[in-house]
């Protein structure tokens, strides 16, 4: 991953105003993939792209992940703290290479594929029903067989499909991390899903806000274009910043 420069970030964050989610995801992995064609990135398995995502945050803002919860039991906001090499450490040990799987439970042998981008945005306006987990794991399947002869998907049984469900959360550890909390006030435990793509996009649009009101207040008092802006250190910047407020 390319480690984008203050300009190069806020032209991704340009591009990915009123976007969906998924495609504001795209547009960062274009934006620190350079030469890489967008067809590519899309067909990237949900885990490698948020392993991606992971990595350019860490380049970005730190390995330090701190978010705050809402306890569902008594309300009171609970911190939470997690570092990326602890998300990127389990997804280092599938084999990258491997693009097809085999699963055979029983009489069925089912060849597959781990879950994309396509296939969330396919799938993302059923969100939260079972009609989705079933349609998103008919794409991913690329042959069904049944005692030796072929099968059509709607031809498999639930705890078939509940097998290839496990399976692609086993294969693909990213693509759902939850992590779990603890209340200290109530003493509830409970689990949260934590959506790098989401949580990323926050923190640069965030970051944005900022580099745009300091771009301004240091073009008012120095005349300087946003190009010399940007391309002045952050340490300088603020450095800059600092003088003007005294």
């Amino acid at each position: 991953m390319k480690l984008l420069e203050a300009g190069e970030l806020l032209n991704a964050w340009e591009a990915g105003l009123n976007q969906p989610l998924l495609q504001k995801a795209l547009i960062l992995l274009a934006a620190a993939s350079p030469g890489a064609a967008s067809e590519s990135l899309a067909r990237m398995t949900v885990g490698r792209r948020d392993q991606c995502l992971l990595e350019l945050r860490e380049g970005l803002f730190g390995p330090r992940l701190e978010n705050v919860a809402v306890c569902p039991e008594c309300g009171e906001r609970v911190e939470w703290e997690n570092h990326t090499a602890e998300f990127l450490a389990p997804q280092a040990e599938r084999e990258a290479a491997q693009d097809e799987f085999e699963l055979q439970t029983g009489e069925f042998i089912l060849r597959f594929r781990l879950p994309n981008s396509l296939d969330i945005d396919a799938v993302v306006d059923r969100a939260g029903s079972g009609d989705a987990e079933r349609l998103l794991l008919s794409r991913c399947v690329l042959e069904a067989r049944q005692s030796g002869s072929p099968c059509g998907f709607d031809s498999l049984p639930d705890e078939v499909l509940h097998e290839l469900s496990e399976q692609l959360e086993t294969l693909d550890p990213l693509a759902d991390l939850r992590i779990g909390l603890h209340c200290p006030v109530c003493s509830h435990d409970w689990v949260v899903v934590f959506d790098i793509a989401s949580f990323l996009w926050k923190e640069i649009d965030d970051w944005a806000g900022r580099m745009l009101r300091d771009v301004s207040e240091l073009a008012a008092a120095y005349g300087w274009s946003e190009a010399e802006i940007l391309g002045i250190s952050p340490v300088r910047r603020q450095l800059y910043l600092g003088m003007l407020a005294r």
